[in-house]
């Protein structure tokens, strides 16, 4: 081992778990002095993954995988312990204190897998400028992709070959369930025998954002191989719903900018770097899905996606606008001209050209309105089945302000009044949640991002304070709860009598309702801080009256009509202080 447990320690000592962990894209919310979330480890939707700043340690109650600082990185990131430490000290600004006699390249505790594809992506590249590579390199001399780039981004070639990156990594002590997982190789189903994945294809490797190779892109070089490019299957390494080739190679202009240029080829790619746009990315093999926008969140504000000029392309743009509408990020949309690529139209143009049409970039939210409208007649009815086709998208955006937002832009731009969209979001949202009634069964916890901390905390003080029901049924209604299984829990609850809250024991749920009786428990067993019952409660309240207020607003159509809502919510926040009181004389935590 190349570090002392004394330097060990210090590292993980210094090292704040809660943020090491959230940094790495998932979701912790307190929970009394710990923090919980959905397991990194294991499919699940129920929050079982518990995090101890105190102790910087974490712990799984699904699947029981636990550890500090280091463990976590060898799990989720794949490193090797010593780059665990490493990348601890690093974070923590600790000069490393190596012990003399070991190398980093030969650490015996370096995941297999990895090492696996680090070797296949040095003996692509190293084949490139061998014979073997002639016809990749005359294939690039075409595409005028420079020296540079083909170094900077690694590409190779794999052996036209039918075993010969199996052959070469076994000679270099890899063996064949490496080779499986690492997605290299595949076996026959007629003869049983293996053969390489990648044959006679100039290789991309793809890299995560620390620079590993986790898996490939290969275009074919012979007309008759099918299809054109080839990605790497799905292994624990690699899920292309999750990865973003150029990343690592932009990510120091990437997090300077705070910006994104989504492409859809590799090569389109490259020569954005080449010509200095850094902060270009392409999905690979995949459309843009929503894994993707959660690594957008943790390295940019503003997203710029660019297509093609045709049919396919604009229909590309029309989803991927939709897709991007419920996510805070300043998204554009860049339409080529038809027949251009962004590496064509880049040869063609130059940098300065491509400035320029980047400075043609429409906002997401205008180039969908405006791509729908033109779908249909300019018709009143025309304009209904627009906004039809719109409302899901709108329907999905959590943040009621956002959302009113939106859907006010909206208005303007299809000139549709706005009490008629106000009602027709309302039949949409009511459409869903019938539907949600009628096709999932109770859930035992929320799984929702946003939940509200004040609605949890009223239900774990009424379960503790159950001689207060009769009063609090009087002013707490379940529409008041925002939170789906909040609401849904608190409507259950309410079928009970009175009489069953006076010494509430939630054993009596587990045969008559088991459902309710896992909820109960968890919200029962769960750490709760102290807080203010009524505070939480006029919180409640004046979040949904803010969120009523710009409702009404939505449907004025006239200046006494807003002056009337303003009227309406002076007289709903005196009723809230008198409710506040009634509870701070009676019920404190």
């Amino acid at each position: 081992m190349p570090f002392s447990k004394g330097f060990i320690r210090q590292v993980v000592e210094s090292t704040n778990l809660v943020d090491l962990i959230s940094e790495h894209g998932i979701t912790l919310k307190r929970a009394g002095t710990n923090y919980k979330g959905l397991c990194p480890f294991h499919a699940e939707k129920t929050p079982s993954f518990n995090v101890n700043p105190l102790r910087g340690f974490f712990h799984c109650f699904g699947c029981s995988t636990s550890g500090d600082a280091i463990k976590f990185l060898t799990q989720y990131d794949r490193l090797s312990f010593s780059e665990a430490v490493e990348e601890l000290a690093k974070r923590a600004s600790i000069p490393l204190e190596i012990e003399s006699g070991n190398s980093r390249l030969n650490n015996l505790d370096e995941d297999r897998g990895l090492r696996c594809l680090r070797e296949a992506a040095s003996y692509y590249r190293n084949n490139l400028v061998s014979p073997e590579g002639a016809t990749a390199m005359e294939y690039l001399r075409q595409r005028t992709v420079p020296e540079n780039m083909q170094d900077h981004f690694q590409l190779g070639v794999s052996p036209d070959k039918w075993q010969g990156t199996l052959n070469r990594l076994q000679r270099n002590k890899i063996g064949v369930p490496d080779l499986l997982s690492a997605g290299l190789i595949k076996v026959s189903e007629k003869s049983g025998k293996y053969y390489d994945t990648f044959r006679g294809r100039l290789m991309f490797p793809i890299r995560d954002y620390r620079g590993r190779c986790i898996g490939f892109g290969a275009r074919s070089m012979k007309s008759e191989d099918k299809p054109k490019y080839l990605n790497s299957p799905e292994t624990s390494y690699y899920q292309k719903s999750q990865v973003l080739y150029g990343l690592y190679e932009g990510l120091s202009s990437i997090r300077k900018l705070r910006r994104l240029i989504f492409v859809e080829g590799y090569l389109d790619v490259i020569r954005l770097h080449e010509n200095g746009f850094e902060d270009a990315v392409a999905p690979c093999g995949t459309a843009l899905t929503p894994g993707h926008l959660k690594i957008v969140q943790r390295y940019a504000d503003t997203v710029i996606l660019l297509f093609d000029g045709d049919t396919a392309g604009k229909n590309a743009a029309l989803r991927h606008a939709s897709l991007l509408l419920p996510y805070a990020l300043e998204s554009f949309i860049v339409t080529l001209p038809e027949g251009d690529d962004p590496d064509t139209y880049l040869l063609k143009h130059g940098k300065e050209g491509f400035e320029e049409l980047l400075g043609q970039k429409v906002p997401a939210l205008d180039y969908l309105v405006q791509q729908t409208i033109n779908k249909y007649q300019d018709s009143i009815q025309g304009r209904v089945q627009g906004l039809e086709e719109l409302l899901p998208a709108i329907n999905d955006i959590n943040d009621p302000k956002r959302q009113q937002l939106t859907l006010m832009a909206i208005g303007e731009r299809m000139k549709i009044p706005a009490e008629i969209l106000a009602k027709e979001l309302k039949k949409e949202t009511n459409k869903n949640l019938f539907n949600k009634d009628n096709n999932a069964s109770f859930k035992c916890l929320p799984i929702y991002e946003n939940v509200s901390q004040d609605e949890k905390w009223l239900l774990q003080s009424l379960l503790r304070k159950g001689e207060l029901w009769p009063l609090v049924r009087e002013h707490l209604h379940p529409q008041d709860f925002q939170t789906p299984h909040f609401k849904q829990l608190y409507e259950r609850l309410l079928q009970l009598p009175d009489t069953e809250f006076q010494d509430f024991d939630p054993l009596k749920l587990k045969h008559t309702d088991p459902e309710l009786f896992q909820s109960v428990i968890i919200l029962l067993t769960e750490e709760i801080p102290s807080h203010d019952f009524g505070l939480s409660l006029r919180r409640i309240k004046e979040r949904n009256l803010e969120n009523n207020f710009q409702q009404w607003l939505l449907e004025s159509t006239s200046n006494e009509e807003r002056a009337y809502a303003g009227l309406k919510r002076r007289k709903e926040e005196d009723n809230l202080k008198e409710i506040k009181q009634i509870f701070d004389n009676i019920f404190t935590l």
